[in-house]
């Protein structure tokens, strides 16, 4: 790590990874880690509690990185998602299999017939916890991507970057999507993208466009 890069994780700690975003007059939490109870929770708690118009919100961490919370609020949003189900361990490949629970996060891609009871059984915990299934269209691939404050490294994913500032108000994420074979981009989960694994470009980007609170 580089004098530069380590002189920088020491501020944005010092500051609580706490910034202001003048284009949107809010202050962003940069940890880009917002699971449920760790301390970028309670700071963004605190600030909302004290009526700051702070990003995340404490209920947009909760939903994001729950999948069908996260897909459903896409659809009522009109952006473009996979068809999807909740299932308690029956699903039909080829399909995207995330689980709903606590304890697991690793998502599972099955392409075919085969395997899948095995794996059901497994990501179910013994079907006690439900799954959200995606289905796969024909010829897609499975793609991810890194947000950061509604842009993307990749031009090719900066329209869905984005939506992911617009209407999830994530500031950093890594963003899983399918892409079809016509080149159509369909959202598919969102998790933690943590500011220490930010690359030099995309650390000059958002340096850019944020002030860090004092």
């Amino acid at each position: 790590m580089s004098a530069m890069k380590r002189s920088l994780l020491r501020l944005a700690e010092e500051k609580n990874y706490l910034a202001y975003y003048k284009p949107d007059d809010c202050i962003v939490n940069l940890a880009g880690n917002y699971d449920y109870l760790e301390l970028p929770y309670y700071i963004s708690q605190d600030l909302e509690n004290e009526g700051k118009n702070i990003y995340p919100t404490n209920k947009e961490m909760l939903d994001a990185y729950v999948t069908p919370l996260f897909l459903e609020k896409a659809k009522l949003a009109s952006l473009p998602v996979p068809e999807y189900y909740i299932s308690n361990g029956y699903f039909e490949p080829p399909v995207i299999l995330d689980p709903i629970n606590p304890f697991m996060v690793r998502s599972r891609t099955v392409l075919k017939q085969g395997r899948h009871p095995t794996i059901a059984r497994s990501i179910t915990r013994n079907f006690t916890y439900a799954i959200c299934c995606q289905e796969l269209p024909p010829d897609s691939q499975v793609k991810y991507f890194r947000a950061v404050l509604g842009w993307s490294v990749s031009a090719m994913f900066r329209p869905a970057a984005e939506m992911i500032w617009k209407i999830f108000h994530m500031p950093l994420a890594k963003v899983r999507v399918i892409v079809q074979a016509n080149g159509n981009i369909l959202l598919s989960d969102i998790s933690q993208l943590p500011f220490d694994k930010l690359s030099a470009r995309e650390y000059e980007y958002l340096l850019e466009r944020v002030t860090w609170l004092e």
